[in-house]
């Protein structure tokens, strides 16, 4: 699906902080890194809790991104390269399942992972997902014991971004949220759930947007949003998104089902319960024959 353009006057340009952790393809074309808790903190160059390895997959080329993200967990699992680190999970965890559906790859491992507590849980979870992220495209991932969520995890979606972004006090955590994009098929909306990483000085609303605009994983899917859409500004309070348009903002071929698709898509966020679209910072009863002078919900 053809990404769109999307122009907000209030965002700035995102750090893509992600970048700074991966470590594939660094040592030649088929070269992925695999990550690991250092076997001694003190004996690490600068005290890194992770340490990363290169390995070789000379058949990557011939690997579908599910293939390359299960071979990456394989060697993970499988013996430590050496004594400077060490294995990341209890002996005996299995890699029970894994998929990867648009940016976000949910893994899930056997019962033996649950054992996990406190710093190593916190250090086998970020050696999956650093060594997961470094996939074009991966940038959250979610990992099971048995298909159930550890329930002492302080986030349960995790990315690339957080080693980094923990040490911030502002830092804000992944979301996860359900865009509604046009099922051409039906003529219907559906929803399309999707793990968003949110970096520094950037909104929930503002992410969801962003994400909306860019249009669906799925090719079974289509975007509503027309490629110059503009947002003036977002906000939130008490439970209302207060969406601003501009009074000759395009809504598309169908303008219903697009602000369908802005009111359900921004009530997936669990702060915002209704959305109020004004117009040139106006209240309006009409924009594109569309009725939003009263607040609208899902």
């Amino acid at each position: 699906m053809r990404r769109k353009a999307f122009l907000f006057t209030f965002l700035v340009l995102s750090l893509l902080l992600a970048a700074c952790v991966h470590g594939g393809g660094t040592e030649g074309e088929n070269s992925y890194t695999i990550y690991y808790p250092a076997a001694e903190l003190r004996d690490v160059p600068g005290e890194d809790a992770i340490v990363a390895r290169t390995v070789q997959l000379p058949d990557a080329d011939t690997l579908t991104q599910e293939e390359l993200a299960q071979r990456l967990l394989e060697r993970l699992l499988a013996d430590t390269p050496d004594a400077g680190v060490r294995a990341p999970m209890p002996g005996g965890t299995t890699l029970l399942s894994l998929s990867v559906l648009g940016n976000w790859a949910r893994v899930d491992f056997s019962r033996q992972y649950a054992r996990l507590a406190g710093i190593d849980l916190t250090l086998a979870d970020y050696c999956v997902t650093l060594t997961l992220t470094q996939l074009d495209g991966v940038n959250a991932v979610s990992i099971t014991s048995g298909g159930r969520e550890l329930p002492y995890r302080e986030t349960q979606t995790l990315t690339a971004a957080d080693p980094l972004l923990s040490m911030r006090e502002d830092a804000l955590r992944p979301i996860t949220v359900s865009l509604y994009f046009l099922d051409p098929t039906s003529g219907a909306l559906r929803a399309e759930k999707r793990a968003l990483a949110l970096y520094e000085g950037q909104t929930r609303v503002n992410a969801l947007l962003e994400a909306l605009a860019q249009g669906p994983e799925s090719d079974a899917l289509a975007a509503l949003l027309p490629e110059e859409f503009t947002v003036l500004s977002a906000r939130v309070e008490e439970g209302t998104c207060y969406l601003n348009l501009p009074s000759d903002a395009d809504l598309g071929i169908s303008p219903r089902q697009t602000v369908e698709s802005l009111v359900l898509s921004l009530c997936s966020l669990d702060t915002v319960e209704r959305v109020q679209i004004v117009v040139d910072g106006e209240i309006a009863a009409q924009l594109n024959g569309v009725n939003v002078g009263e607040p609208l919900t899902p």
